[in-house]
């Protein structure tokens, strides 16, 4: 997790930004994601993490039933870092997009990190 998967300059208020690319999952075993924001002196709600999946690097879930999703708790001009463990399928696509719940202020210095623990290559079954 060194390198960051994306970085967003900025999100604004009720907006929703989305990774630039798909995640390729081989023999995945788990996906750590972590999330890092800054939010707006003025921040009143959520930014919510959604997990998107896709089969076949064409299709992709939607929002509305997202793989996984979690919320990073807003604290008004301070910022968060959090870290959830999503169990996919051992192959197929993610997909990541980050929405800002406040209409009031905007989001600054997202960036995302991924870790990929995958099963070994000798895995029988």
């Amino acid at each position: 997790m060194e390198n960051p998967w994306f970085i967003v300059p900025s999100i604004a208020a009720s907006g929703t930004v989305c990774s630039p690319y798909l995640l390729a999952l081989n023999k995945t075993r788990t996906v750590s994601l972590t999330v890092k924001t800054t939010f707006g002196a003025s921040i009143d709600a959520n930014a919510t993490v959604y997990v998107l999946y896709s089969p076949d690097g064409t299709s992709v879930d939607n929002t509305a039933t997202p793989y996984a999703s979690f919320e990073i708790t807003y604290s008004a001009g301070n910022s968060r870092t959090i870290t959830k463990v999503i169990d996919p399928p051992e192959h197929g696509y993610l997909f990541v997009t980050i929405t800002n719940g406040s209409s009031a202020d905007v989001l600054t210095s997202t960036t995302v990190w991924y870790s990929i623990q995958s099963w070994e290559n000798n895995r029988e079954g």
